[in-house]
């Protein structure tokens, strides 16, 4: 508390004077000489009563009274900060919008973020109510409206810096949601970040009506300097029969100072194994190779660590290797020629990721476990094999691939077979156009898997190719067709059975009746098909933040699984069929462990997640742009710049207006007093 005129308080030396009042207010003793009682024993005159406080109630009004009569004159005050100063005209609903994404985390600017956030709590008013909203990527309400200060202030204290990305959006439309819901006039949000620039697009659809308002608080430093390792990337190579991984790590300076002889240090399995040096220029980046190391197992869990700076979050990179597991397909051809399968074979030795594992074998010799364990099956211009018996529709509906390569030795089955409903389309006769100009592929469907590698510019030109001869086929109406030839003729079609694919393409794969098979474009076009038709999708060695994994999609049992994050906490996830989607929202930067409820031993899959790499950019953007965006107009007052700020203390006595109700008070006391007082004198006087 102040007080404007604060000489004034010498008057409280007048709460002496009641107390001098009742000791000094007492009868005097006036002898009268009387001739006629001289004789009269003398009795000595007792005034005891006259000189002890008898009415200390009364003496307390009255010294009460003087208090407040010349603390009205001092003309108190309550000191209050800029942020709530406006609370002395009325009720208010604030909802406190505190970032915690990762970049929170430099140096001190959560305690600074903090430090403002219960700044904003300490100046509400008592009608005041306010909202703590947290947000990074995601927004939500920790705090929901309350004038307790002391649960706000204890939300705030156990709030953390999480591991997300920063995102403005949300949270101000969060806050929009609430103020609107609210009936009082004067409404407001604070905004509390370091104001990434990368946060905030223009495009966010963060509108605040008039009568809501923006106030922001940064905490960004002037300058920053800042090493993050955004990325690391793995070569795969086979060594007498085991993988070896050798590990690149990128590295990325976003501050103004060149870095030299940076310790780059690569962990696998809790165990450093090598530790490089690097340097990056200002604004740059750079990357680091280590030597290779042997992949010995599944689940391997490496780290990158790159030197130290305010931000340590980003220093770091998690990852999980495990081996590659080969793609195990069977090339069924019917023909006499031994190369009949050259082409497609040699095609698919030279991938390695992932790794083809290939056999050949004729129609003849076909049967049943002919397709077991097998990814994709490939009909290379060959009759149907008679010896299937009803195993490869099986094959198909448990999730198996099937490539039809149509040449003119091609049949499928036909009629009420089992298989009938396996292929798409009817596929008829020969086209020849050896003649006359040869056919070309004139349309792609870029949208499907197999194509969409193809879409950018010089990707691949399928119109070079020439094509002599083709089948002619009938596409039927749930059939997807993936290409066609210029005269509009179909040469690629795919259908769907149960959880396979089968694909039929009506030209052959080799030089027999196309030169496709000596195109640049035919190597990743025969990748393609086959990895689309074995739904191979590559290892994952880490996610972001923010990702949502599916584990159903991973699990091999429908036993339930437990989760257990990086920062501990253990969840668990039900088994597929119980009623749950097996989501799990990756919120935490660093290794999940998953392993099943009945799992006693072993080593449990390990998922790496890591920051978005925008969070290491830490250029600020300026608060009235993002307030003029969002509010219409830039008038805005930054709480934590303002230091803060405060009101004169003529405008803050003004505006509360204190000493008006304490000289009502002394008078009214006085009034009580005086009263009490004159009964008393009455009542005593006739004692």
């Amino acid at each position: 508390m102040g007080f404007l005129t604060p000489l004034f308080l010498v008057g409280l030396s007048a709460l002496a004077i009641p107390v001098l009042i009742h000791l000094i207010q007492r009868e005097r003793k006036r002898v009268v000489e009387f001739p006629s009682l001289m004789f009269v024993r003398r009795i000595p005159y007792q005034s005891v009563r006259r000189r002890r406080i008898r009415h200390w109630a009364l003496l307390m009004l009255r010294a009460a009274a003087v208090a407040l009569i010349v603390l009205a004159f001092a003309r108190p005050f309550f000191r209050r900060d800029a942020a709530v100063i406006a609370a002395t005209g009325g009720a208010r609903e604030v909802v406190i919008l505190l970032d915690q994404s990762a970049s929170m985390g430099y140096g001190d600017h959560w305690q600074k973020a903090r430090d403002a956030a219960r700044a904003v709590v300490s100046g509400l008013g008592r009608d005041d109510k306010a909202t703590l909203v947290l947000f990074s990527r995601n927004a939500e309400e920790n705090m929901r409206a309350t004038s307790d200060r002391s649960r706000l202030a204890a939300a705030i204290n156990t709030a953390k810096v999480g591991s997300g990305a920063t995102r403005y959006g949300p949270a101000l439309k969060l806050a929009e949601s609430i103020l609107s819901r609210s009936p009082v006039k004067r409404r407001e949000a604070v905004l509390i970040s370091d104001f990434q620039k990368t946060g905030w697009s223009g495009s966010e659809d963060a509108k605040f009506p008039d009568g809501m308002t923006l106030t922001t608080a940064s905490v960004a430093s002037p300058s920053t300097a800042n090493l993050s390792v955004p990325s690391v990337s793995f070569g795969r190579a086979a060594f007498s029969g085991q993988e070896r991984v050798t590990v690149t790590a990128g590295l990325s300076n976003k501050g103004d100072e060149p870095l030299k002889d940076i310790p780059v240090v690569l962990t696998v399995d809790g165990h450093d194994i090598e530790t490089a040096r690097a340097a990056v220029a200002p604004h740059a980046s750079a990357s680091v190779a280590f030597a290779p190391f042997t992949l010995v197992g599944a689940n391997v869990r490496g780290s990158i660590h790159a030197g130290s700076d305010p931000l340590p979050a980003d220093n770091a990179f998690h990852f999980v290797l495990s081996p590659s597991e080969p793609v195990s397909i069977v090339i069924v051809d019917g023909l006499d020629r031994s190369d009949a399968s050259l082409f497609l074979a040699k095609a698919l030795a030279i991938g390695t990721r992932p790794v083809f594992q290939i056999d050949v074998t004729s129609a003849s010799r076909v049967s049943p476990p002919t397709f077991d364990k097998r990814s994709v099956v490939v009909l290379n211009d060959t009759p149907f094999p008679p010896g299937s018996g009803g195993a490869l529709k099986r094959f198909v509906e448990r999730g198996g691939g099937v490539l039809v390569v149509a040449g003119d030795h091609t049949t499928l089955p036909t009629g009420s077979t089992s298989e009938a409903d396996l292929f798409p389309g009817r596929l008829a006769g020969s086209i020849d156009r050896t003649s006359a100009r040869s056919g070309s592929l004139g349309f792609l469907d870029y949208s499907h898997p197999v194509f969409e590698v193809f879409k950018a510019p010089r990707s691949g030109d399928f119109s070079a190719a020439h094509v002599f001869r083709y089948r002619a086929l009938e596409a039927g109406p749930n059939d997807r067709v993936l290409a066609r030839f210029d005269d509009g003729a179909v040469a690629a079609v795919e259908k769907k059975a149960g959880l396979g694919r089968v694909i039929v393409w009506t030209s052959t794969l080799d030089d027999t009746s196309t030169d496709i098979a000596v195109k640049p474009v035919f190597l990743p076009l025969v990748h393609q098909l086959v990895r689309y038709l074995a739904h191979y999708e590559a290892a994952t060695s880490w996610f972001t933040v923010g990702q949502v994994l599916d584990l159903t999609a991973r699990a091999r049992t429908r036993a339930a699984r437990i989760v257990v994050s990086p920062s501990g906490e253990r969840t668990t996830q039900a088994g597929m069929g119980e009623g749950t989607e097996g989501l799990l929202e990756l919120n935490d930067q660093g290794i999940y462990e998953i392993r099943g409820t009945g799992a006693s031993g072993g080593r449990p899959e390990a998922i790496a997640v890591n920051l978005d790499p925008v969070e290491s950019d830490l250029a600020p953007l300026d608060p009235s742009a993002l307030v003029a965006s969002v509010t219409g107009h830039a008038t805005s007052v930054d709480v934590q710049q303002a230091s803060p700020q405060e009101m004169t203390r003529e405008d803050a006595e003004r505006r509360q207006s204190l000493w008006w109700y304490l000289l009502l008070t002394g008078v009214g006391l006085l009034a009580i007093e005086t009263t009490i007082a004159n009964r008393l004198s009455r009542k005593e006087k006739f004692l």
